[in-house]
């Protein structure tokens, strides 16, 4: 594959920049085994990535139309809080060092997320990173989640730059074919789901770590226009 150039970067949050998708299945599998659920990895594996409409959607189908899916979701959300607030939000391996380099080499970065406002901005300060991205676009800003592009291509519009300029970085099945969808140069870094055939086919590469991503930079595969500070 011939290498790509990168104006910009666009992070995907949960899995990805942070290892919550851990917290928040777990969450699920407690809440639904008490209320008579079996909401399993299987299951959530096809849902990541997607709005709340859109998983609320697939509970109903899953589980039938009285399934309480609110009711759930608002426990499974204080769940995951209460955990954050007590013991903070575990960093995936990498990130940090990956956003210094992007800011060193001047390439901007932004955040594409199906997660909320609140939930990000937290995550972000929490962690000392928001500093680092030039701008966020959330799951309530597009009307159609992943797998479509949509918040993809909101954020690449907003950071001025075409989307094979950009590369995305995912952790989701629904992300990765997102980026696909769009037109980016797609980079998955599996979290708990592995990579399909497909993916492994239709993306610049899959990783094991977002260090890996400094590598590919380094190593010319992936390069910048941009003067290093």
């Amino acid at each position: 594959m011939q290498n790509k150039l990168i104006k910009a970067v666009i992070f995907d949050q949960d899995g990805l920049m942070f290892d919550s998708e851990r917290l928040v299945a777990e969450g699920w599998a407690e809440i639904g085994k008490r209320r008579g659920y079996d909401i399993n990895e299987e299951f959530l594996k096809t849902v990541r990535g997607r709005s709340t409409a859109e998983i609320k959607a697939a509970f109903q189908e899953k589980f039938g139309e009285d399934v309480p899916f609110d009711e759930m979701n608002a426990e499974k959300r204080v769940r995951t809080y209460d955990y954050i607030r007590k013991c903070g939000i575990p960093v995936k391996k990498g990130l940090k060092e990956l956003l210094a380099y992007l800011y060193a080499h001047n390439i901007p970065a932004a955040v594409a997320t199906s997660s909320s406002r609140e939930w990000t901005e937290g995550n972000l300060s929490s962690t000392g990173i928001a500093g680092y991205f030039r701008l966020s676009v959330y799951g309530e800003m597009v009307s159609r989640g992943k797998p479509a592009p949509d918040i993809f291509l909101l954020a690449a519009e907003k950071l001025g730059e075409k989307p094979e300029n950009c590369l995305v970085l995912e952790d989701s099945l629904q992300g990765n074919e997102a980026a696909i969808n769009g037109g980016f140069v797609g980079i998955m870094v599996p979290d708990l789901t592995p990579p399909t055939e497909y993916l492994k086919k239709n993306l610049f590469a899959v990783c094991s770590s977002l260090s890996d991503v400094i590598t590919l930079f380094e190593t010319g595969r992936l390069y910048c226009e941009n003067t290093a500070r």
